[in-house]
């Protein structure tokens, strides 16, 4: 499990080198030696900023290069959250299988929404870049985009009737509004390009994590898990 869980985490950030700037082994090292500096208490005071809506962390995490660990582990966090706030829905709705789905939707589903975001980082960046012509640093963006996932924890009170959908769609707005500032902070870049960038990119992290959730297969966290009973209703109708 412990290799499988690396595996995914490897794969994320090979999609984020894959425009071959970024020097091999780059991502490792700094892992190696950013570990030392992961202070609670800055990584506290930046999710508190982070809620409080001050975009100017943003800016102090890009300049950061300890924010890559913290980035990584803050998203993980949240999609841990995300993952929790789905479970409790499900044990709530009276679904069968809650076992399965911890260990899919919870476990499985955090690292496969992290290396669904990393993927969604790689999207904008590719587009920056390769399509818009602007100079951009992967890793600054990787290191700023990860205070974009706290609202992913908003997921965690989906469980009660009557918001659980209004809270998944409003934790999801929330991440691409953050993610939209993440990025602009991090390139120099029209505000349009940007956000053209980071739609597509979204849209490419939702196609993916809805494609993890099937009728017998619930590999995304949050929100996404919605997908699941509606696939099995759909399958119901087809087979009548």
């Amino acid at each position: 499990m412990l290799y499988a869980k690396r595996g995914i985490i490897r794969a994320g950030l090979t999609a984020l080198a894959v425009s071959g700037r970024i020097p091999d082994g780059h991502f490792s090292s700094n892992f190696q030696q950013e570990a030392r500096y992961m202070d609670p208490q800055i990584v506290i005071a930046r999710i508190l900023r982070t809620l409080r809506l001050d975009t100017t962390v943003f800016e102090e995490a890009r300049e950061d290069p300890a924010a890559l660990t913290q980035s990584i582990v803050i998203a993980a966090a949240s999609f841990f959250l995300a993952g929790l706030g789905g479970w409790f829905w499900w044990a709530v709705e009276g679904f069968s299988e809650k076992g399965k789905l911890f260990l899919e939707s919870v476990i499985a589903g955090t690292f496969l929404g992290v290396g669904a975001w990393l993927v969604w980082i790689a999207v904008a960046y590719l587009l920056l870049t390769s399509v818009f012509h602007y100079t951009a640093n992967l890793e600054r963006l990787v290191r700023s985009s990860g205070l974009a996932t706290v609202p992913m924890a908003l997921m965690l009170v989906m469980f009660i009737p009557g918001i659980n959908i209004g809270v998944g769609l409003a934790a999801l707005g929330l991440v691409f509004l953050l993610m939209d500032i993440a990025i602009q902070v991090s390139v120099e870049a029209s505000p349009g390009h940007v956000i053209m960038a980071t739609f597509a990119g979204f849209l490419v992290f939702c196609f993916v994590l809805s494609l993890l959730v099937q009728r017998d297969t619930w590999l995304a966290p949050g929100v996404f898990l919605f997908r699941a009973p509606a696939t099995s209703l759909a399958d119901l109708f087809h087979l009548r």
